[in-house]
Parts: structure tokens; sequence; C-alpha cells
């Protein structure tokens, strides 16, 4: 007896591991697009700290420096025109405290306590000296426990929501970044759900406003109800705000400021080539 030919064997083989073949192929080129916004936000902050240390350590300089360094992930099209709304969406992006958070690490306010001088230009100021350091005392200051040298290093760090792009993706990485457990989060459904698979442990400050406010008003819904308050229309509140913020475009720049977004972190060190300005 002749055996039976097997036919569409290959084709069940294929179905069964394509979604995972799709899945590995997509989350390539998502953590290619995040290696590449790393790389970008590396030099940038460098140039950002770069420019700190030659403006007295100015916030808003620095910030703009960012913004110019982070521009070409922004600019789709060589044009002057691409080129202008891509340096404007960085504006945004980077000016925006729910996108971008930049930290002076140093020089310190008690660096400042320690060493600092009456700014001649501005009463209301102080300035750490940056002349003659190698003549200057080496002793550590009470307040800061450095020296004058070291009060003098601009270390900048800069953390970035990057937003995810890649369908599929980017909700899984979203939730694996913010702890969110469960098959859940594939309809968009995270911390304001109380079932204990959607419920969010690692909140960040780039999870949207319900995933990262959502436990807390669950909490109170969970007091209010042992009063006999009904206190729900706060999640809804809250729901409507976050939808509305992560679908928010930009008029005339035609981007969106949300989306799912993980926090990607920079550091810069250089040695100030002005002294850093505090207010007193």
């Amino acid at each position: 007896m002749r055996p039976r030919r097997e036919r569409g064997q290959a084709l069940v083989e294929y179905l069964i591991v394509f979604p995972s073949l799709l899945l590995l192929i997509l989350g390539a080129v998502q953590f290619a697009l995040l290696y590449h916004v790393r790389n970008t936000l590396q030099y940038a902050t460098f140039a950002a700290a770069r420019q700190g240390s030659l403006k007295n350590a100015k916030m808003s300089t620095m910030k703009d420096a960012l913004a110019a360094g982070m521009t070409p992930l922004f600019t789709f099209k060589p044009d002057i025109g691409s080129l202008a709304k891509g340096r404007a969406i960085a504006a945004v992006e980077v000016f925006n405290p729910l996108t971008t958070k930049v930290e002076l690490i140093s020089p310190t306010k008690a660096a400042a306590d320690d060493f600092a001088a009456d700014d001649p230009a501005d009463k209301t100021k102080r300035l750490i000296p940056n002349d003659n350091l190698m003549y200057r005392s080496t002793s550590a200051g009470s307040s800061s426990a450095i020296s004058v040298q070291d009060a003098n290093l601009l270390k900048l760090r800069v953390t970035y929501c990057a937003k995810l792009v890649v369908p599929v993706v980017n909700v899984a990485i979203y939730g694996m970044v913010n702890g969110i457990a469960g098959v859940k989060n594939l309809a968009g459904e995270f911390f304001a759900d109380p079932v204990a698979s959607g419920t969010a442990t690692t909140p960040n400050m780039c999870s949207q406003l319900k995933d990262r406010f959502g436990t807390v008003l669950t909490k109170v819904d969970d007091a209010a109800a042992m009063i006999g308050a009904d206190v729900s229309f706060l999640d809804d509140a809250l729901d409507a705000i976050s939808n509305a913020l992560s679908s928010f475009t930009i008029p005339g720049l035609d981007w969106d400021i949300g989306g799912y977004r993980i926090p990607v972190t920079a550091e810069a060190v250089v040695r100030m080539q002005s002294p850093a300005r505090f207010d007193k």
C-alpha cells in the first residue's frame, strides 16, 4: 500500500512560526530605532553640556543646545523647510516636561554655598570662580564635600521619552517597561484597569497619565467606597485627559506629543569655561 502524501505541512508549520518571526523582525527594527535615538541623545547631551560650560550653566541655553542636537531625529527630508520643522519639533520635545527631563547634577547649590562670590554684573546672582584653579585650595567645602576644582565640572543628565513607532511591538515594549503583565495591554487597558494582570508595577516619567496615576485613583476609589462615596468621575476625567494628550497633534508641525514612550538617558561631563551662575 502506497503511503499517503502529506500536503500543506509546510504551510501549517509556517503559520505556527510566523507570529514569533514577525515579532522578532518588528522588535529588531524598533530596537534599532531606539539605538539611533540613544546615540543622537548622547551627542545632543554633550553639546548641551558644552554650551552650558560656555554660558554660566544656564538651563535655558543648555536646553536650546540640546534641541539643536536632537533636530536630526525629527528632520525627515533634505530641505530647509523640513529642517526648520524638525528644529521646532525638537524644541517642543525638549522644553516639554512630559517628554524630557534635564538635570544639572554638578555644580550644585551646595557648591555655590561653599565657593560662590557675588556676581559684579548682577547683585542677585553669585558665581563659582573658575580662574586660577591650579592655585586655589583643594580642600572640600563643608556643604558640598567637593573642592572648587570639582565644582567646575559640569555634569548633565538628560532623560528623554523616546517614542515607540513600530506597530504591535510598541505596545509590548511599553508594557514590559511599565511592568504590565498579561494580554490586556494589547487592548490598551493599563493602570486604570483594576484587574491584576492589567496593573503596572513600575511607572516612570514617560508613562501615559492614566498609567502613572491610575493605581492611585484605584486606591482612592476603594477608600471612597468604604464611606459610601462615588469618585469614579475622577477615573473618567484622568482617562479623558490622558487620551487627549496622547493624541494631541501640534498644529503646523504634524507632530503628536503622545504615543507609547519609554525613557532613554544620557550623561555628559565637561569642564566649565565660564563661572557657573546661581541665584542668591
